[in-house]
This record gives C-alpha cells, sequence and structure tokens, in this order.
C-alpha cells in the first residue's frame, strides 16, 4: 500500500463540500472533532478504479478504515472536480 503524507482537509475537499452538515464550515467542524478525538487511525484502500472526463473524475475503491475499536470496511465513490492545479472532492458515497 501507497503511504505519504496526508494533506489537510481544507485542501482536499471542495469549500462547497458539506456532506450531511447544513454548510462546509460546520461539516468540518464536525469531521475534525471526530478525527481529533481517535488515538490511531488507518486507512487501506484497494480495488480503485478511477475515471476522469475533462476537469470531473469518479474515484470508486474498497475502504478499510480502524480507529481505536471501531473496524469498518466499504466501498466508496468520490467525485472530484479539477480546481486550478489540484483535484477536490465535491461529493462522497458509502456502501
Amino acid at each position: 500500500a501507497a503511504t505519504g503524507r496526508a494533506r489537510p482537509m481544507g485542501e482536499v475537499y471542495s469549500r462547497d463540500f458539506k456532506g450531511d452538515a447544513s454548510s462546509h464550515k460546520a461539516w468540518m467542524d464536525e469531521r475534525r472533532s471526530r478525527i481529533s478525538s481517535k488515538r490511531s487511525i488507518k486507512v487501506a484502500l484497494k480495488d480503485m478504479d478511477v475515471t476522469i472526463k475533462g476537469d470531473k473524475a469518479t474515484v470508486k475503491f474498497h475502504q478499510s478504515y480502524s480507529a481505536d475499536s471501531l473496524n469498518v470496511s466499504s466501498r466508496k465513490t468520490l467525485e472530484l472536480v479539477k480546481s486550478g492545479s489540484r483535484w477536490v472532492i465535491t461529493r462522497e458515497a458509502t456502501s
């Protein structure tokens, strides 16, 4: 599995992304709180499929997520758009 420095969430998600929250700021605050409360987090990705059409991309993969006593495996789909020289997440779904 590839490893590297994680980019800050503000660089990865579109400023319009809000998940199930009322605003992007509310989503970021809730997400930071949930992540910072964990002693350790481990994420592994496999079976990745990337489709790029112009300035939009869809990424589908299987994610194994472990944090403290929580262990979850799921299929995730991310939709991204190119913003300047980088790609940002505009939507994510888990099944």
